[in-house]
C-alpha cells in the first residue's frame, strides 16, 4: 500500500469510482463537484459537474457511477440523473425520478436500482424512462426490538451506505450495520439470498415519519462505510470505532464472497475515508486527513 499527494483541492469527498486510470472525486463542496484524477501521475484532468441551478448545472449531493464506459452523475436534490460527456464535459439530462428515489445505481440493461424512502418495499427498479417497474425486498429486523420500531425509523435507519452488482453473482447492499445479497429466481425475479449481520445495532429515535431521526447508541461500532465488488468478492469499508473510543482506531476493509461469508479482514495501517475497485481489481482508496492523499494498495 502506498500514498500519492493529490494535487488539487478537495472540499469533502463522499464517494470514488475509476474508469481505466482516471480517479473520479465526487466532492460534497467546491464549484466543480467531480474531480478527475489520473492515476498515472496524480495530476489533475478536469473538473466536472457546475454546481448550480442554471442550464448545464448541478447541485450536491451527488452520487456518482460508471455504466458501460460512461459516467453518470444523480443529482440527490434534483431527482434527476444526468449523464457526463468525458470529451467535453457537457451535462446531459437522462431521466427524472420519483420524488422517494434517494440513491440511484447502475444495474442490467437499460434498468436501475434505487433505494429511497418507499412503503412498500425497501428496493425499487426503475426503466429508461424513470418508472418504477418492481419492488423488491424489506427493512432488517436483526435486533431484537426492531419489529415493534415504526417503518419510518428503520427505513431512515437502514439507509444504503454501499451497493455492488455483478451479471453473474446478483446485488450486494450494505447499510450500517446489515449485508443483503439478492440473486434471481427462474422468473428472473430478485430475491433476497442471505442477509449478514455485520455487526450489532441499537438505535434511539424519534418517529416524525418522513423525517423521523435516528441515533446508534454510543456502545456500537459504526458500521460500514461504502461497498465495491468483483465477480468474486465483496469489499466493505468498515468504520469499527464507537463513540465511546479513548482513541480512534483505523478503519478496516472486510472482504466476503458472495456467499456472504468473511474471508479476511484487514486493517490498515493508515486511515482510509473511502475506496473503490480499479479495473484491475486494486483498492483506490483517500486517506482520512484534512489534506487527503491517494491511495493505491495491490491486494
Amino acid at each position: 500500500m502506498y500514498k500519492r499527494q493529490i494535487q488539487d483541492f478537495i472540499g469533502l469527498p463522499i464517494q470514488l469510482t475509476t474508469l481505466d486510470s482516471v480517479l473520479f472525486i465526487n466532492d460534497f463542496y467546491g464549484d466543480s463537484l467531480i474531480h478527475c484524477i489520473s492515476l498515472k501521475d496524480n495530476k489533475p484532468i478536469a473538473k466536472l459537474g457546475v454546481k448550480g441551478s442554471g442550464p448545464n448545472e448541478v447541485l450536491s449531493p451527488l452520487y456518482i457511477f460508471i455504466k458501460e464506459d460512461s459516467l453518470f452523475m444523480f443529482s440527490r436534490p434534483q431527482w434527476t440523473l444526468y449523464n457526463i460527456d468525458l470529451q467535453g464535459g457537457k451535462v446531459k439530462k437522462k431521466i427524472t425520478v420519483p420524488m422517494e428515489v434517494s440513491l440511484l445505481f447502475p444495474f442490467q440493461d437499460n434498468l436501475y436500482f434505487c433505494s429511497g424512502m418507499f412503503d412498500d418495499k425497501r428496493f425499487w427498479i426503475l426503466n429508461s424512462l424513470g418508472e418504477k417497474v418492481a419492488a423488491l425486498g424489506d427493512y432488517p429486523l436483526l435486533w431484537n426490538e426492531e419489529a415493534h420500531i415504526p417503518l419510518a425509523v428503520r427505513r431512515m435507519f437502514h439507509q444504503v451506505r454501499g451497493y455492488g452488482y455483478s451479471r453473474t453473482k446478483g446485488v450486494a447492499v450494505t447499510d450500517s450495520h446489515v449485508l443483503d445479497l439478492y440473486n434471481k429466481n427462474h422468473k428472473g425475479e430478485y430475491i433476497l439470498k442471505k442477509e449478514v449481520l455485520l455487526s450489532a445495532y441499537e438505535y434511539d429515535f424519534t418517529d416524525k415519519g418522513i423525517s423521523s431521526q435516528t441515533q446508534l447508541r454510543s456502545s456500537f461500532m459504526k458500521g460500514a462505510i461504502n461497498l465495491a465488488v468483483t465477480d468474486d468478492y465483496i469489499y466493505i469499508l468498515f468504520d469499527v470505532n464507537s463513540q465511546e473510543n479513548l482513541k480512534r482506531l483505523n478503519n478496516e476493509i472486510w472482504k466476503f464472497d458472495w456467499e456472504g461469508n468473511l474471508i479476511c479482514k484487514y486493517k490498515p495501517n493508515i486511515d482510509i475515508s473511502l475506496f473503490t475497485l480499479s479495473s484491475c481489481n486494486n483498492i483506490i482508496g483517500l486517506t482520512n486527513t484534512e489534506e487527503p492523499q491517494i491511495v493505491i494498495w495491490h491486494e
